[in-house]
């Protein structure tokens, strides 16, 4: 351990340790209960039982009971239901090695999790309940986050002040209800950025190794977070306060359900903003498309990876792989003067081809577009699910965090500089 005054760190597990990278199973359970999409996770996550069997009030088999009821499944049915819903999660295998790193290295090292009780006993069987000094689970405890006691329960067998631990978490409101109880909190996007933070608080986190791949014939980017600088926090915060928001409303109601249709060419772009006027506080369309422009006008670009770009390019297949809308080349012209379609050996649109990441498809029409197999491509994009989703086909794929942090991972993976130095 170093000076800095954390002693201890605690994880959640869903949506942190363990995720889902593949939503094929559960779209293909849709399609055969002729469910909408996205009907299988309301099914579960929204459903009252599963508050229920998150406070141990009532055990698994009867919370998996009442989901086979409700779509008409047979007992024998609902088994079968169970796992394939289950079937696309995959556990953060890096995140596991660097948590049993820190434990080595001294800290006291907990897990924190709203799940049914039976969590304990899976934790044994993926063999990584011996990388915690303690599991707290909310089936076991009958308390669930975002309540106080939770957070407290866990400090105090811990041993250890609110200041002195760090909490992480998927849900903004449990990240939320940890700082208040105390606890240094953040809101988990992917092991990149989560290591910049650590090291921020003074938790010596080493670098990631990065063995170089062979046979590399493509490099694929996103735009908006990678090419395309995302607001600083601030930024965002400024904005939310002039509209009378809460904090972390604006992503919320821009990224919301109306985005998913714009992105895949569902909804033209003015019904777009006619859908999103409401949640922002505006009046009509007119309003809120000169609040985006204002905010668009504050954002530019990577120049570092617009350079790395136009190296790469020397080199290898070079593509940009968006979830926009239709009109994403003219508005980026003229806000930026790039033309995207010229920068770029492959330009996939999300709007023009009805398809976002991260679905599946989308990876495999950028790569039938470059020619290339997914191990002979890596991908870079700011956004967690698609680099999960990225991985899960073999494709070599790196969280962007900022040029300083991700462009030497991708030189290491290339095995040379990007540029001639």
């Amino acid at each position: 351990m170093t000076d800095s005054s954390i002693r201890g760190l605690i994880f959640d597990y869903g949506g942190v340790l363990m995720r889902t990278a593949d939503p094929t199973s559960r779209r293909r359970l849709e399609q055969e209960l002729d469910l909408e999409r996205g009907e299988a996770a309301r099914l579960v996550f929204g459903s009252r039982r599963w508050d229920e069997v998150q406070q141990g009030h009532i055990d698994s088999d009867t919370f998996w009971s009442d989901v086979g009821q409700r779509v008409d499944l047979e007992p024998a049915q609902v088994a079968d239901f169970r796992e394939r819903f289950w079937g696309g999660d995959r556990l953060d295998d890096e995140l596991i090695g660097l948590i049993r790193h820190l434990r080595d290295e001294g800290y006291r090292i907990a897990l924190l999790s709203n799940a049914p009780a039976g969590l304990r006993g899976y934790l044994h069987e993926l063999g990584i309940n011996d990388a915690f000094d303690l599991l707290i689970i909310s089936g076991e405890e009958e308390v669930v986050k975002p309540v106080p006691e939770i957070y407290e329960r866990a400090l105090s067998r811990l041993d250890l002040a609110p200041a002195e631990a760090v909490f992480v978490d998927d849900m903004r409101e449990n990240v939320e209800a940890a700082r208040r109880v105390g606890l240094h909190a953040t809101r988990f996007r992917g092991l990149a950025p989560l290591r910049v933070w650590l090291r921020d608080l003074g938790v010596p986190v080493p670098e990631p190794q990065v063995e170089p791949v062979t046979d590399v014939r493509a490099v694929i980017f996103d735009w908006g977070g990678v090419v395309e600088q995302i607001p600083e926090p601030e930024e965002v915060l400024a904005f939310e306060r002039r509209l009378g928001l809460a904090a972390g409303a604006l992503r919320e109601v821009l990224g919301g359900q109306a985005w998913r249709e714009l992105a895949v060419g569902a909804i033209p772009g003015r019904e777009y903003l006619q859908r999103i006027a409401g949640g922002l506080g505006l009046p009509d369309e007119e309003a809120t498309l000169r609040t985006l422009k204002e905010m668009y006008a504050t954002i530019g670009l990577h120049p570092e990876v617009i350079d790395a770009v136009r190296t790469l390019r020397r080199r290898y297949q070079v593509a940009l792989l968006s979830n926009a809308f239709t009109d994403q080349r003219e508005v980026v012209w003229d806000y930026h003067g790039v033309d995207v379609a010229r920068e770029f050996d492959v330009y996939v649109n999300s709007a023009e081809v009805g398809l976002a990441k991260p679905d599946p498809a989308i990876y495999h029409l950028t790569l039938d577009r470059l020619g290339v197999a997914p191990d002979q491509a890596i991908f870079l994009d700011d956004t967690l699910r698609n680099v999960d989703s990225a991985r899960e086909m073999g494709i070599h794929a790196i969280q962007f965090v900022d040029p300083e942090t991700s462009l030497p991972v991708l030189e290491q993976l290339l095995g040379h500089p990007i540029s001639e130095r």
